[in-house]
């Protein structure tokens, strides 16, 4: 009879530890867990994936237009615990709980700059390449970001619309000057003050370009009312867009459209 409960025993203890052990080194979907990459929004996401990361989990949900807000759920932190990086931009409402109150090692933690300006989209893109080893991936998808910046201030070109001055969003002014425009009044992310509109309305300003994510133009379309107003975006997800080239070809399509 002892004999028998100590077979019993010793199964259930090889049983336990093979479930642990299976448990540790696989995800769910059979993805190892130790390649995984933990992205707070899209937008880091697609930062990662420039970078050359393949599994990637994403926090925010794409179609959020305020990613940035999202708080993290307890269907979470598994996630976070496995992952061997989580990319984070600092802006996010979850930062801090990130930074200490989940008491994740600190060397998962990658914190990255993001907006549309090449040389942030270069560095941050080489930072998580470095991370995960992906090096000659992130340059092959810089080049081809490199190429749609210039595609980009080429359309512009045509239109004739190089070095014409613009109203624009504090968080769309990188895009603006990366194609070739001058923000002459900044605004946002706050609606703009009597100081700002009655400015504005001196200029000859080509555009107005808002922030899809969270606009707070509309006011100058009253004094500017020949202006042409558009929205452009950071996040990619929303307008069909899922990578970082989407969203560039997105946004110059929105600043040359008649």
């Amino acid at each position: 009879m002892m004999k028998n409960s100590l077979k019993y025993i010793v199964f259930f203890v090889f049983a336990t530890l093979s479930l642990f052990s299976c448990r540790g080194g696989k995800a769910s979907s059979g993805t190892d867990i130790a390649s995984v990459v933990v992205a707070t929004s899209s937008w880091t996401a697609a930062y990662a994936r420039a970078a050359g990361a393949e599994n990637i989990v994403v926090l925010a949900p794409f179609e959020m237009e305020h990613p940035s807000e999202y708080e993290l759920r307890p269907g979470d932190i598994p996630k976070l615990m496995d992952a061997k990086v989580i990319v984070y931009a600092g802006y996010e409402v979850m930062t801090e709980r990130l930074k200490k109150g989940l008491e994740l090692p600190q060397d998962k933690l990658l914190l990255v700059d993001t907006d549309y300006s090449y040389a942030t989209i270069e560095k941050s893109v080489m930072d998580i390449a470095v991370k995960l080893g992906t090096e000659d991936t992130a340059r092959k998808n810089l080049s081809d970001i490199r190429r749609m910046f210039e595609e980009g201030r080429d359309a512009v070109n045509r239109k004739k619309m190089s070095e014409q001055p613009v109203i624009v969003h504090r968080f769309q002014a990188s895009v603006a000057k990366e194609l070739g425009l001058i923000p002459v009044v900044l605004f946002g992310p706050a609606a703009p003050e009597a100081s700002e509109i009655a400015v504005a309305a001196g200029t000859q300003a080509l555009l107005i370009i808002d922030n899809f994510h969270n606009p707070a133009g509309l006011s100058f379309r009253e004094v500017l009312p020949d202006t042409r107003y558009v929205q452009l975006l950071n996040f990619p997800g929303l307008k069909g867009t899922k990578i970082l080239t989407d969203v560039i070809r997105y946004n110059v399509s929105q600043i040359v459209q008649n």
